[in-house]
């Protein structure tokens, strides 16, 4: 029991929300462990209590003679069952059912100043991209020139999964925008969602409509929705990855999470997410991560509590946490990259935790239409106009999307860490990423020579790391289903010669990450996936003097040890 007004949120690494919980185990020195449900019947006092978390923790809690001993059998039944009870939606498909926000204490008051700061430079700086001007000083901030932001969905009446906003072609009106959106999946049209300095633009779409056969003034609008009169287009197929069989083998063998089918919510959130991080130094950023996970991931329609399997009558075919292996990925790049990234482990370590607590609306809802049920569907600031439909007449007022749920962001950080944990989250080496070296020369400046490309309109499909030109979908009557030949693969391109991109290939961009992808180099995330085994977390934490005593010891006896070797 918690006094009235105390903060209801998470306070140690003990503490366990009840969603989190993947399976209890009582077990005694007189029978076999016994795994735990609200309808199970025990035939023996328990002695201990083992929780296996979504998270990869394994928690034990012994019952001693002198505490609860006595009511063993009645505390783990009424976990079991409290376990049973809790969950964040009621049906799958259905809305936010029962959790609302509890009360929060004050800061103490030491704490207040430090925290108005941090605030100010953490979660403020996020966009979560809910109202219109968070779309728009994102879009001028990338220096995306022939972009503008539409509303073209801003009553989600034209593809219920994707954000109020999108970014469309300047040139191609409303009007002749919703003409597309018939000819994807689930009318999830291809919008912009990153543009690197030297020109390129990074779309996302769902896959063509099996059954669309659009007329001549639709395929017009389509060409100009793709192409947009820049340069050749490349459509990177996801049809390779594996199927829905070798998802789940590899979920249940690490839990190590692969893709589910081919989709715009799941490998794209993924595939987008990843670019922009080994392409744009801003992402890179803590504000700027943030600000991604947002727009790529939770504006974008990601179905997290579908996903991570979060629903009280979640099929485990549905079950595929794709968010979980994007922190992973990236936590390899911070890990060949350490100095290129402004957050740590810690930090990921932490947004990982996160996802499965039932306190945060950004992992509790499937996208932005569901997240703002039960409340108005805009902001009562809103004026509306014939020509611009709802706009924001103070543009640096935020959407209302987290506000409605009455459930914080995950991004307010306060509301679950300390000052000295979120302390963790920032590397210092990063900090520079804020500040670029003014010096640095500009890839855009005046007399730099622009790399060769093919000409505008070219359309390729890039499948099993190879490129081939294709003509543009609908032109030979029927959606491209798969490449028709395959082109030498990438990593010759430079012997390629002029059959692409003329003498040579572009050069690489400055602020490009090129990881390696190799076995070795791949490894096991420790701290996160074997939490459940103490003998292995040995000398990689040091949250205290003793345990950085501890760290340092161990990794003087391994010099010792090399230098006794020779």
């Amino acid at each position: 029991l918690q006094a009235p007004g105390s903060r209801a949120f998470l306070h140690s690494e003990y503490d366990v929300a009840l969603p989190c919980i993947r399976k209890l185990v009582a077990a005694s020195s007189f029978a076999k462990p016994k795994v735990l449900t609200a309808t199970s019947t025990l035939k023996f006092i328990p002695e201990e209590l083992a929780v296996f978390c979504r998270d990869f923790r394994l928690l034990r809690f012994h019952f001693h003679e002198n505490g609860l001993a006595p009511q063993a059998f009645r505390v783990a039944n009424a976990i079991a069952q409290a376990r049973e009870a809790a969950t964040w939606l009621g049906d799958t498909g259905k809305e936010h059912n029962g959790w609302s926000c509890p009360a929060e204490a004050p800061l103490e008051e030491e704490e207040e100043e430090e925290e108005g700061e941090e605030e100010e430079e953490g979660s403020a700086a996020t966009l979560l991209f809910e109202s219109l001007w968070d779309w728009e000083k994102e879009l001028k901030r990338l220096g995306a020139v022939g972009w503008r932001v539409s509303a073209v969905n801003e009553r989600f009446d034209m593809a219920p999964s994707l954000p109020r906003y999108l970014w469309v072609p300047s040139g191609l009106l409303d009007h002749d925008l919703k003409r597309t959106f018939a000819h994807f999946e689930e009318r999830r049209v291809p919008r912009l969602c990153w543009h690197h300095p030297g020109g390129s633009d990074l779309l996302r779409a769902a896959g063509f409509h099996t059954a669309s056969e659009p007329g001549s003034e639709d395929m017009r609008c389509l060409e100009a929705l793709l192409l947009g009169g820049r340069g050749p287009c490349v459509l990177a197929s996801t049809a390779e990855l594996p199927t829905l069989t070798d998802i789940q083998l590899a979920h249940l063998k690490l839990r190590a999470l692969c893709l589910p089918e081919p989709s715009d919510r799941d490998l794209n959130c993924l595939m987008a997410s990843l670019v922009q991080l080994l392409g744009d130094p801003h992402a890179r950023t803590l504000p700027g991560f943030q600000s991604l996970v947002q727009r790529e991931w939770v504006a974008a329609g990601h179905p997290f509590p579908c996903r991570l399997g979060l629903l009280r009558h979640n099929s485990p075919r549905e079950e595929a946490p794709v968010f979980l292996l994007f922190l992973d990925c990236t936590w390899q790049l911070v890990r060949q990259f350490p100095a290129a990234f402004g957050f740590t482990e810690a930090y990921l370590l932490a947004l990982h935790d996160s996802s499965f607590a039932p306190y945060f609306s950004t992992f509790l809802f499937s996208c932005q239409q569901q997240r703002g049920r039960g409340s108005p569907q805009r902001l009562h600031s809103q004026v509306y106009t014939p020509v611009t439909g709802w706009r924001d007449p103070s543009p640096g007022v935020r959407g209302a999307g987290s506000a409605a749920c009455g459930l914080p962001s995950v991004w307010d950080w306060g509301v679950r860490y300390s000052r000295q944990q979120r302390g963790r989250f920032r590397n210092p080496a990063g900090a520079a990423l804020q500040h670029p070296d003014p010096t640095d020369p500009d890839p855009l400046a005046p007399g730099r020579p622009a790399d060769p490309w093919p000409a505008p309109g070219s359309v390729f499909v890039l499948a099993k790391g190879t490129l081939s030109l294709q003509p543009f979908p609908w032109r030979s009557g029927r959606p491209l289903l798969r490449p028709s030949r395959w082109a030498p693969s990438l990593e010759s391109l430079s012997e390629w010669g002029g059959s692409l991109w003329g003498s040579q290939p572009p050069r690489p961009p400055s602020g490009l990450l090129l990881p390696c992808t190799a076995g070795p180099s791949i490894r096991l995330w420790h701290r996160c996936y074997l939490r459940g085994l103490p003998e292995a977390q040995r000398g990689r934490f040091a949250p205290s003097p003793a345990a950085l005593a501890e760290e340092l010891t161990l990794l003087q006896d391994r010099l010792s040890a090399w230098q006794v070797a020779g």
